[in-house]
């Protein structure tokens, strides 16, 4: 007869069985109290038929395999009478912070009706889980299997289960790492495993898993101040399909003929065949290259890329690449090229390439001893390329080209990372490759292949061209774009330099618009099918000038940007580059070797939260020497596409004219006007603080210049100017002068200087004589000082004005000062423009 337990005495059993518990926490109360945890050992015995497992009751953990991936789902499966690869989680005080413990089925008692659902009569000789606390505050314990790098399909993790007083248990799944001390957790699945389950069987689906993850059993509800709660499992069964962690592909190893041989992938991802390149995945060591998870592999699916790799960017067709799982050892593997016998000349490796954020990577060329000759470190930025790497082989000595991770943010890459590679391309000359000995026939000039013509400037066109409301420009569709041709040397909101052309140099070229041939050009190298047959910008850079060459497109200004973006469909040439510059930094795309085709598509992440211009740069690159006569560099843009997404409104040129021109003197100061000296007698402007700018006339001093900005605005804007001054003195004046008048009294009054000395003064009918076509504003009768309220009308033709204050009575009346109060913009209606 079994028998019948009391729920007093069951009750009692469970305050022994925590003492116990206790014990396996704390070797100093079991050295104090051995024969008391024997007293209670004997409770267990006697009350539930089981015993500790082992001698110190902790399950055993097949140790080695526990950061090892499983190879099939069944190496999961355990019923704890051997090592298993299930182990206590480390405890982070959120999912863990108890433990399970090994127990033993040792005698046919059957268990009491309050510990269910599962089996009352275990066999003898039957492993459990035992996880219970007698605690007031809540406990949890919880279980951690090995890592499984994938699963293809949906599984079930089963177990058999028996609870007491209100404990529960669950399935988790989780990321293989800690993420900052704490269990991550990826999912939870449905664990419908409670006390009332008609049997003690319980089953979990798990989802498909597409990156590295462990299962977790977790106790919870553990603990109960008054008569405890526990949990016992034991059958632990795994059922799923594994995804393979990585594919080995067969690698040719046959030396190669021609650089072209290590070419690998194509632009069009058509007709690959990766496992015929003469690429293969390198491991350091022999134990290495079996046991590692990290290989290089061939890919095609990018299923789940844009999580781990965060970037729509995607390679096309097949591509090289490794995953770096969380539990990755390093050194990694590498991927590396056969053996490249030598070459004759500087060479050049090019390539697309993709990485997760945080990892750190480099392509270095090895020696025949596996020795580092040089590296290159892939930064991030530069994704997804093509770069293009130069290689100087001067010592004509073999080597090979290795890719290698060299570190991974685990922290910003919880889940793994991963670097790909696609579009390799190698060009240069092998040492037994026979090259020209003779200069090839100098080609036509570029102007009349490409039918060159001129762009507009921005100078040159309506302000309303000049600042549209977007940056977008395709040249292919024959745009001429003159708002990217504004001026390239002012780094602020407006060019001040005057005419656009007195700014360029001997050294910047023009863009200008060209028309590809649709034919086959008389050049070394082809130019890309998608550039012929249509327009593009053109820059040609002289070959014979000694300094550095370049051509710009400037942007119209811009006031910032948060992760805005700039895209530039191009063509180089060898011997040219492009570049994109804002704020004073530029970013390179990698150029690519003489004989190769460089069509690209550039694209910039942009971020400013001050005003800047965007700058498109071509320019000479000198270390593709090219054969004088032979043909001109140049670089052909198609089109620059913006993603509007981050970049603040661009602002009409009314606006920007009445951001430059509107000031409240009294309260800024001078703000963005200049007090020219012009000649002996001028006097400049200066802030007093709450009534505006002054200029104070006395003995000698005749005259007062301030300039304004220059400025653009439409040909059908009506723009009303509101200048608020005042005279203090009878006989002074007030003008306003156009540009073009304000030149022309400068060039005059500089020449004068220059013929009667610097310490002369200009004769007064001379200066009267300049200002002839100015427009007075206010005097020369004043008959008091006060403010007054002008209104004038802005002529679009003008680009800048200057206000011209003149006293020459001081000997008649005296002293005299002019103050301007403010500088206000506003519409026909009124309403302020900005």
């Amino acid at each position: 007869m079994h028998q019948i337990f009391t729920i007093h005495n069951f009750q009692l059993f469970i305050i022994f069985l925590n003492f116990i518990l206790i014990f396996f926490n704390s070797s100093l109360i079991v050295i104090a109290c051995t024969q008391q945890y024997r007293k209670e050992l004997n409770y267990l015995d006697y009350y539930l038929g089981i015993s500790p497992g082992n001698e110190d009751g902790e399950i055993g953990v097949k140790e080695q395999l526990m950061d090892k991936y499983i190879n099939i789902a069944s190496q999961l499966n355990c019923d704890f009478s051997t090592n298993c690869l299930w182990a206590n989680a480390p405890s982070d005080g959120l999912l863990d912070n108890s433990d399970f413990y090994l127990f033993q089925k040792n005698n046919d008692k059957s268990f009491p009706i309050q510990v269910g659902p599962g089996n009352s009569h275990p066999e003898i000789g039957t492993y459990f889980a035992f996880a219970g606390n007698l605690t007031k505050d809540p406990n949890h314990a919880t279980l951690i299997s090995a890592p499984i790098a994938c699963q293809s399909t949906t599984g079930i993790l089963s177990f058999e289960y028996w609870l007491y007083n209100n404990a529960r248990i669950e399935v988790i799944v989780l990321k293989v790492n800690p993420t900052r001390g704490h269990l991550t957790v990826i999912e939870r699945p449905i664990t419908d495993c409670h006390y009332l389950k008609p049997n003690g069987l319980c089953q979990v689906e798990i989802k498909r898993q597409p990156q590295p993850f462990r299962l977790a059993l977790r106790g919870f509800k553990l603990n109960d101040q008054t008569i405890g709660s526990f949990v016992l499992l034991t059958k632990i069964k795994y059922e799923a399909n594994l995804c393979g962690f990585y594919v080995k592909w067969v690698h040719q190893r046959k030396p190669i003929m021609t650089t072209s041989d290590l070419n690998c992938g194509n632009e069009e991802g058509n007709e690959e065949l990766f496992q015929e390149c003469l690429w293969f995945d390198f491991s350091k060591t022999a134990s290495s290259s079996v046991s590692h998870t990290a290989h290089w592999s061939i890919g095609e699916k990018t299923y789940l890329w844009e999580q781990i790799v965060r970037t729509p960017s995607k390679p096309s067709g097949q591509f090289y690449f490794q995953f770096i799982d969380p539990i990755a050892e390093f050194p990694l593997p590498q991927l590396r090229s056969v053996l490249v016998p030598c070459t004759q000349s500087p060479s050049t490796l090019s390539f697309k390439f993709w990485l997760s954020p945080g990892v750190q990577a480099q392509i270095c060329t090895l020696g025949t001893d596996n020795v580092a000759l040089s590296c290159v470190y892939l930064n991030e930025a530069d994704v997804p390329g093509p770069l293009t790497v130069d290689i100087d082989t001067a010592d004509h000595q073999p080597f090979r080209f290795a890719f290698n991770v060299l570190r991974v943010d685990r922290e910003a890459n919880g889940g793994g990372a991963v670097i790909a590679l696609d579009e390799i391309k190698y060009n240069g000359w092998l040492c037994h490759e026979q090259t020209p000995t003779t200069s090839p026939s100098p080609i036509p000039p570029l102007a009349s292949l490409l039918q060159l013509r001129p762009l507009p400037t921005a100078n040159s066109v309506d302000a309303s061209l000049a600042f549209p409301n977007s940056l977008e420009c395709d040249f292919e569709q024959g745009d001429m774009c003159p708002h990217w041709m504004h001026n390239s040397y002012s780094d602020s909101v407006t060019d001040d330099s005057g005419d656009e052309a007195v700014d360029e140099t001997n050294n910047q070229q023009r863009f200008r618009l060209g028309l590809v041939p649709r034919g086959i050009l008389p050049l070394p190298f082809p130019i890309d099918g998608r550039f012929r047959g249509k327009y593009s910008a053109v820059a040609v850079l002289d070959l014979r000038a000694q300094e550095e060459q370049f051509a710009i497109l400037t942007s119209r200004p811009i006031d910032c940007v948060d992760g805005g973006r700039v895209s530039i469909s191009y063509f180089a040439s060898p011997g040219a580059q492009l570049s994109v510059c804002a704020n004073e930094q530029c970013v390179y795309p990698k150029r690519k070797r003489f004989g190769s085709q460089s069509t690209s598509e550039m694209s910039v992440a942009l971020n400013s939260a001050r005003p800047f211009r965007i700058r498109i740069v071509a320019e000479r690159n000198r270390s593709f020497p090219i054969i004088n006569g032979f043909y001109e560099p140049f670089v052909l843009i198609k089109r620059i596409a913006i993603q509007n997404k981050g970049f603040c409104r661009l602002k009409s040129s009314e606006e920007i004219t009445c951001n430059l021109l509107k000031c409240l003197f009294n309260e800024e100061g001078i703000c963005r006007y200049k007090s020219l000296f012009l000649a002996a007698g001028d006097v400049p402007f200066v802030h007093k603080k709450g009534e505006g700018i002054s200029a104070h006339f006395t003995s000698g001093m005749r005259r007062a210049v301030l300039r304004s900005p220059n400025f653009r605005i439409s040909l059908n804007s009506q723009i009303e100017m509101h200048l608020i001054a005042s005279l203090s003195t009878f006989g002074s004046r007030l003008y306003i002068c156009p540009n073009d008048q304000q030149q022309q009294t400068q060039r005059k009054l500089l020449a004068e200087i220059e013929t009667m000395g610097e310490g002369m003064f200009v004769e007064e009918d001379d200066t009267l004589k300049e200002l002839g076509n100015c427009e007075p504003l206010l005097g020369p009768k004043v008959v008091r000082s006060k403010m007054e309220h002008l209104i004038i009308q802005l002529d679009p033709e003008i680009r800048h004005f200057s206000l011209v204050a003149i006293h020459d009575k001081f000997e008649q009346f005296g002293d005299a000062q002019i103050l301007i109060h403010s500088i206000k913009l506003n519409d026909l209606n009124g309403q302020s423009i900005c």
